[in-house]
């Protein structure tokens, strides 16, 4: 699925998926950044790929984040455990390439990894869960129009 985040927007464009309801502990598939995600500006922060949350999504959630490094996207496993957040870099990939990704959540413990490269956080996650989509941005907006695609 293509997800256009558009110059100016954090939230990605809708698309009908996020109607259905999600009830799993663990989500995989594979990831692809457009080059228009290479962005030039210095952006503070992390931006949202997808994940699973709680109702409280600064609560308790774990999420796999991006941001430009360069001439590739750095990936990393971002996690709220009772509000609190941590963040550990997991690897960098380029560009216009697929890359698996998955997502796991179990006995208060997460595992987030891509292209093969794992790291483990603790967190928890409430009974009622919903994904997480791509978002740009915390204070910032996207500064070009971009194109993220998730695929199974």
């Amino acid at each position: 699925m293509k997800y256009k985040i558009k110059k100016g927007k954090h939230f990605a464009q809708f698309t009908i998926n996020r109607l259905f309801p999600f009830t799993c502990s663990k989500i995989s598939g594979s990831v692809m950044f457009d080059s228009n995600c290479l962005v030039k500006e210095s952006i503070p922060g992390w931006n949202k790929l997808t994940g699973i949350s709680g109702t409280k999504i600064h609560k308790d959630s774990g999420r796999l984040v991006w941001r430009s490094k360069g001439n590739q996207i750095s990936i990393a496993g971002y996690v709220y455990n009772n509000g609190e957040r941590k963040e550990i870099e997991i690897t960098t990939i380029p560009v216009n390439m697929w890359f698996s990704y998955k997502i796991e959540h179990y006995k208060d413990v997460w595992r987030l990894s891509v292209g093969g490269k794992v790291v483990i956080m603790s967190g928890n996650l409430g009974f009622f869960k919903f994904r997480c989509y791509p978002y740009f941005g915390g204070q910032s907006t996207a500064p070009v129009d971009m194109v993220i695609e998730l695929g199974r």
